[in-house]
């Protein structure tokens, strides 16, 4: 068993063989300001407590202030003993204390208070700061389950410390019971991001409080036990002393926290915890020693190691027990974690800890495994026992291939397999789709590009890891799948493009954010084939192709498109820092023709995307991953492809880099200088070998210890000519892309169907809606319809082997539908532009899919021309409701027809949904039987106004979503 304590005092540091890199060159003020999301509390490595000050009491509508705290403000409203690091979503900040002198309040406004960051500091496992108003000196550290707090009142007034649970997230329960006069426990249930958060605590005070207040009534001493109210404060008697709280915390039980705390710190002495949680830092940072580059780097070095500590956080009491992904107290033989950021760790964050920390990822995948069993799935985005679903994939399945290629067992492989596969085939987020018909299409699921690519990469770690333990069925199942990507890839425009009906979405920008892709364009997610680079490089056009490829997007004009992303940060070209999709693209080169030009661009970005300041992040740090890709860098590697136990070779910051990895292991990174500049890898050498395929360097090479040398200099060493490409095998049959002009026509319209390159032929067959007895095999790769009908195809090897079938609607329409809009649909929600609304395409139950166009804070006015005078039966208006997301139904709808555009009869449709009405569902809006002659539709759908005054964010201006109007012909 291993969870009693993870901080113990180190005997090493007494004896000088660790530098003091916790006090000296971490600065956990990095992140917080800017977008970085960070919070400059005190926490121990991976610890459940990370307690700071809050400067924010908002996160929901605050995306500044997820961390708790942004260094652009001047009011601190306490202190909480837990916070998320860098996240792009609010919650935590739990259990918030406030010390006061003079009089007591518990309103917010009234007890916080004001500070200067010339009286603030930090470093790793340590903050201080004091608060104006309050006049109140604070300091703070912690061990893994245990806050601790030292305050300094003035000697002649009373302190008061404020206890306020209601701050930031819902309370869904909570209990505040004082225990004698030193004591206090109870607990906290809260839903935001966790949706069922429990949280047990116990503070103990080092003197007695005289009296203490439990809002709305003063009450004497004595013990006091209520659960209706949320807030507290207890007034100390002058003295000189300063006074400790020590704060407990448990998602167990109250008795939990009250073990936690007695384990832990079972003393008063503040600097004793402050000493210990120093040294816990100082065992880790000192696993890698760097010597030579600038100050600030070092600084942004040490900085970034330390911020790839802070998650995930250890879950377990100290007796072992925890609370499990189906709301009950288990017991673990192991520890147990929480806090799984895997979109975003998965790809530096989780390898980086295969090499510092394999016992670590030994318990996180132990952990995964009982998320299943408990759960049902593995996790996605995990947070306090509840799993958010936020974000895409099932990353968890790249965790545990990577760690099982790097040799790290004590994990039940066959319970992992079953896992793996279990969320791999489950029916949710498009997978039923990307199953059967080869890839996800816009009317399946929103980010249909983003999840196919991931979901194809997920699968290769799944096929990676089966074929490793044995399961070749299963291997040779998910490698098939692994293939998928190439059902999204365009050969013409060679990007990756969202699909519907059969075919690409046009009109197609690269630059455009949309809800095709996550967080992301075209561009960002334009190489995410880390599994795949072979096959993807003979499409894009060979190792040449590849590195044009590169050039464009490190070149490209650095604006974006469509519609408004925060996350899309720290842009060089279309190449985005700030966020995960493109974090390996930068290390490409080494795979193309030009591998120098990986030099040039991984330091361009250590150099100008990371400094030591507030600011020093360019996007959300995101529990550790935006750090853990500099701790990498800096040190001249990166893994390129996780599930593949290598790594390839950048350029590093330092002249030397020594890593200790356990008992007798060291790995030194030198360089020898070849001049004054340090812009480009001369040569690479692993134990005195030079590396030439790929600067590939293998895991167990660099665990088992050893040398790697790189020789820098101002030019590029000499490249190699490229000799033949390698010749990838194409795999998996692919599924076809049937396109046309339109879905809908009035005379004829000619159908192509085409595929990716590769050994195999595509065939087409057609089925007409008037007459579906008459159909068949299609000659060729096109066809002319003169009528309303569905086209399949799939392509066919040479052996007879079918791909997935593609099927796509045309229909034919009397007449044409031309519209003319007099309102703005938003970029973001633009369903393929002008036409959206007569394209006979039908959105989903999902506002993002891309059939629906949204209107803000407006009324919808369209003019329909249906080219000849015809005989109109009915029209309506298909809506969308979605009232958490703004999205109502019009209030009413005026339909107008025309025969000249001067006369006019009009007729009004109203509904009876009430905007209160929970979920989301779409209505369509028809008028009754008309069968009157028109040309001309208008449409005037009237905006239900503003969020009304129930609604979280009243007076916010809402939107009308439609995906089509609706018309009906005798």
């Amino acid at each position: 068993m291993r969870f009693l304590l993870i901080v113990p005092l180190l005997s090493s540091l007494s004896a000088g063989a660790q530098l003091n890199l916790a006090r000296d060159l971490v600065n956990p003020f990095v992140g917080t300001g800017g977008h970085g999301h960070t919070f400059p509390g005190a926490c121990v490595p991976n610890g459940l407590v990370q307690l700071g000050p809050d400067t924010r009491p908002d996160g929901y509508n605050d995306w500044d202030g997820c961390g708790g705290y942004h260094y652009s403000d001047s009011l601190i409203y306490g202190f909480s003993h837990t916070h998320l690091s860098g996240t792009g979503v609010a919650d935590l900040c739990d259990v918030l204390l406030m010390p006061r002198s003079g009089k007591l309040s518990l309103d917010p406004v009234e007890y916080r208070s004001r500070f200067s960051h010339a009286s603030e500091s930090a470093n790793a496992g340590y903050y201080r700061v004091h608060l104006n108003d309050a006049n109140v000196d604070v300091e703070l550290s912690s061990t893994a389950r245990v806050g601790v707090h030292r305050y300094r009142f003035p000697a002649e007034e009373a302190g008061w410390v404020v206890l306020d649970l209601a701050h930031r997230d819902k309370l869904l329960a909570q209990q505040i019971e004082v225990v004698g006069d030193r004591s206090v426990q109870g607990s906290r249930r809260s839903t935001s991001w966790a949706r069922d958060q429990q949280l047990f605590y116990v503070i103990e005070f080092s003197r007695p409080f005289s009296m203490h207040r439990v809002d709305p009534l003063m009450s004497e001493l004595g013990d006091v036990d209520t659960r209706s109210t949320t807030k507290a404060g207890f007034r100390f008697e002058p003295s000189s002393e300063p006074l400790i709280v020590k704060v407990g915390i448990s998602a167990v039980s109250i008795e939990g926290a009250r073990a936690n705390l007695d384990a832990e710190v079972p003393h008063w002495d503040f600097d004793l915890v402050r000493k210990q949680a120093e040294a816990a830092w100082n065992t880790k940072l000192n696993k890698i020693q760097v010597k030579g580059g600038k100050k600030e780097e070092q600084r942004i070095f040490y900085t970034a190691l330390y911020h790839s500590y802070v998650a995930p956080y250890i879950f377990n009491d100290v007796d072992g027990k925890y609370r499990g992904m189906d709301g009950e107290v288990h017991q673990a033989d192991h520890n147990v974690y929480t806090v799984f950021s895997l979109w975003d760790t998965f790809r530096a964050l989780h390898p980086l800890m295969t090499v510092l920390e394999p016992e670590m990822t030994s318990d996180w995948i132990k952990t995964f495994l009982l998320h299943y069993q408990q759960g049902g799935r593995l996790p996605v985005w995990e947070l306090w026992g509840n799993e958010t679903d936020c974000m895409i994939g099932y990353h968890s399945v790249s965790v545990i291939a990577d760690a099982y290629s790097k040799g790290i067992r004590g994990f039940d492989t066959d319970l992992a397999l079953r896992a793996m596969v279990a969320g791999a085939e489950q029916d949710h987020f498009g997978l039923k789709a990307y199953r059967e018909r080869g890839y996800i299409s816009s009317e399946d699921e929103p980010e249909s590009v983003s999840r196919t690519l991931e979901y194809a990469y997920d699968d290769w770690c799944i096929a990676r890891f089966a074929e490793a333990i044995g399961k070749t069925d299963v291997a040779e199942r998910f490698h098939a799948r692994s293939r998928n990507w190439q059902n999204l890839f365009d050969p013409n425009t060679k990007f990756f493009r969202a699909r519907r009906n059969g075919g690409f979405v046009e009109p197609f920008d690269p630059y455009e954010v949309n809800f095709h892709f996550t967080e992301a364009n075209a561009w960002q997610y334009g190489f995410f084939v880390p599994h795949d680079m072979e096959r993807y490089t003979q499409l894009v056009g060979g190792k040449d192709g590849l590195g044009r490829k590169l050039d464009a997007l490190f070149n490209a004009n650095e604006r974006t498109t469509g519609r408004d992303q925060s996350d899309i940060t720290g842009l060089i070209g279309q190449y985005a820092h700030g966020n995960e999709p493109s974090h390996g693209f930068a290390y490409l080169g080494n795979l193309s023709d030009r591998p120098m030009m990986t030099d040039a661009r991984v330091l361009r970005i250590m150099r100008e995307l990371y400094h030591d300041a507030p600011d020093g992040l360019t996007g959300n740090e995101d529990c550790g991953q935006m750090s853990a890709w500099y701790v990498w860098s800096a040190m001249g590697l990166y893994p390129l492809c996780p599930g593949s136990p290598e790594y390839t070779t950048g350029i590093p910051l330092f002249d030397e880099v020594t890593m200790d990895l356990g008992p007798g292991r060291t790995t030194r990174i030198t360089t020898t200088l070849a001049g004054t500049e340090r812009a480009h890898v001369e040569a690479v050498m692993w134990n005195n070998h030079e590396l030439t395929a790929f600067r590939m360097v293998p895991h167990d090479s660099l665990v088992m210890g050893g040398e790697l040398h790189f020789d820098l200099g101002p030019e590029p060493g000499s490249v190699p000519t490229p000799g033949e490409d390698d010749v990838a095998s194409p795999g998996a049959l692919p599924a076809p892309i049937i396109q046309a002009r339109s879905v809908t026509f009035s005379d004829s319209l000619v159908v192509t169907a085409t595929s990716v390159e590769g050994p195999w032929s595509v065939a087409m067959s057609v089925n007409y809606d008037a007459d579906p007895l008459l159909h068949g095999e299609v000659a060729g790769t096109s066809l002319v319809l003169h009528q309303s009908g569905t086209i399949a195809a799939h392509v066919v090897d040479r052996i007879g082997n079918r791909g997935p079938m593609v099927t796509a609607k045309f229909i034919k329409v009397e007449g044409v539908r031309n519209i003319t809009l007099e309102s703005n649909y938003a970029n973001q929600y633009s369903s393929g532009g002008n036409n959206a609304l007569v394209d006979g395409l039908r959105g989903g139950s999902d506002f993002r899919s891309g059939e629906w166009q949204g209107y803000q804070g407006q009324d919808v006015i369209a003019t329909i021309d249906l080219g000849r005078v015809m005989k109109l039966k009915r029209a309506g208006f298909s809506a969308l409701q979605d009232q958490k997301s703004w999205i109502w139904l019009p209030k009413e709808v005026v339909i107008a027809t025309s025969t000249n555009q001067r006369q006019w009869s009009t007729t009004t449709i109203t509904h009876d949904v009430d905007r209160q009405t929970e979920g989301t569902f779409t209505k369509e809006l028809w008028t009754p039987e008309l069968r009157r002659k028109a040309r001309y539709i208008k449409i005037i759908a009237k905006n239900a106004g503003p969020c009304p005054e129930w609604h979280p964010s009243k007076g916010g201006s809402t939107w009308i979503f439609s995906d089509e109007v609706l018309i009906e012909l005798e």
